[in-house]
């Protein structure tokens, strides 16, 4: 392992990060685990290309086993990129081609590592559980798994999650400064907004602030104004112009460096109305419900549970939304495990960033959301998005 030229961390991050993987998969006895999506790979080596999203691509798969240096297995095409971003000094090649003796078949190169060390017969995790996608197409998978038959594949989801909940302080410098953007931005974009904008001007506004501030990416905003776009959670933002009454509510974050922040604010152009002022005012104190509850040790249950409490308590039960749960963990994607939902018994641990999200709606009036983000501290919690919780008044 070494230190690249353009290695996101310093090498020792991710040694300690490939010291801990190694250790929970003795504790799971697990002897190699196989990971081929973009936040793993980049998380255990530092790897990163710009292809992931493409639907034809096939950037890199991380290969980590108990002993020996891990190995990064890839297009003979990304070679350059492949050292250059990555700690990893051992790289396999495949090539379509032919060429060089190499194998021609993406699962052929990665099974081909496993083989070598005679691991083919062992017990392999992958990334088989929630928060997870396989980064191949069906024909590689199946493929790859036609290759595994003699061994034992089981889901490394709870191995990789463990690590990866838990920030470094390197990681936390990160979700700050991506905090620090979001609310910049969403600040700047609340007082641009006027009477017949739309809600696609808004977008270009607060992505072009956020890119200005330092983001170097911007998630799917979640952007709607106006009582027949209230309901639709998580629509994309329209050419529907924004008029005075017009609630309008933003969702999303920048990310920065690899690590993102996921906020909601609301505003409305002319004053709210006395219901939709005390609609807000449940919804930010069902959040603050569940923000006090944090501190190690709680789990997202109990946070669950104690925000359900608060608003089947209050003048709003009717409008309280459960969707089994009122939030998620954030790091290098915005939705990460452990979630804040009743079923997950998870402790809380100090250096998890969460974010707290509960939703009330009732029609004609609006959805009404805040969302705050927050590290867990070894004492309580932090705050990391102190931007004002009031219905902004534009």
């Amino acid at each position: 392992m070494h230190q690249s030229l353009m290695l996101e961390f310093p090498l020792k991050e991710y040694q300690r990060r490939l010291a801990g993987l190694r250790k929970r998969m003795t504790d799971e006895d697990i002897d190699a685990v196989i990971l081929t999506s973009e936040e793993n790979t980049r998380y255990f080596c530092g790897f990163r290309m710009i292809t992931w999203d493409s639907k034809i691509s096939k950037p890199g798969t991380l290969v980590v086993t108990l002993e020996g240096e891990p190995v990064l297995v890839g297009a003979r095409s990304g070679a350059a990129t492949m050292a250059a971003t990555s700690c990893l000094e051992d790289i396999r090649y495949f090539d379509p081609r032919g060429r060089e003796r190499l194998p021609e078949r993406f699962p052929d190169a990665i099974a081909g590592v496993l083989a070598e060390k005679n691991l083919l017969g062992g017990r392999i995790g992958m990334e088989l559980g929630t928060g997870f996608r396989l980064h191949l197409n069906y024909e590689d998978t199946r493929r790859l798994m036609e290759l595994l038959l003699s061994a034992k594949v089981v889901d490394a989801g709870n191995v990789i999650w463990s690590l990866r909940a838990i920030k470094s302080n390197l990681e936390i410098e990160r979700v700050r400064e991506a905090c620090s953007i979001n609310i910049k931005a969403f600040e700047k974009a609340f007082l641009s907004v006027k009477e017949g904008m739309t809600e696609r001007e808004l977008l270009r506004n607060i992505s072009a602030e956020m890119f200005r501030l330092g983001a170097d990416r911007v998630v799917s905003l979640g952007i709607r104004a106006g009582a027949e776009r209230y309901g639709h959670s998580n629509c994309p933002p329209g050419d529907r112009a924004i008029g005075r009454g017009d609630l309008i509510l933003i969702d999303g974050g920048p990310g920065y460096r690899g690590y993102f922040s996921d906020i909601i604010r609301e505003a409305v152009i002319g004053e709210p109305n006395q219901r939709q002022r005390d609609l807000f005012g449940a919804c930010v104190d069902a959040c603050m419900t569940g923000v006090e509850m944090v501190r190690p040790g709680v789990t997202p249950a109990e946070i669950t549970r104690a925000v359900r409490d608060f608003a089947e308590a209050s003048s709003f039960a009717a409008q309280y939304i459960s969707h089994g749960g009122v939030g998620h963990s954030i790091g290098l994607d915005v939705h990460e495990l452990p979630l804040i939902y009743a079923d997950d018994d998870t402790p809380l641990a100090a250096g998890m960033v969460l974010a707290i999200e509960p939703s009330f709606y009732e029609e004609g009036q609006g959805m009404f959301n805040i969302e705050e983000n927050l590290l867990v501290t070894e004492s309580g919690y932090e705050i990391l998005t102190p931007l004002k919780h009031d219905l902004w008044v534009l």
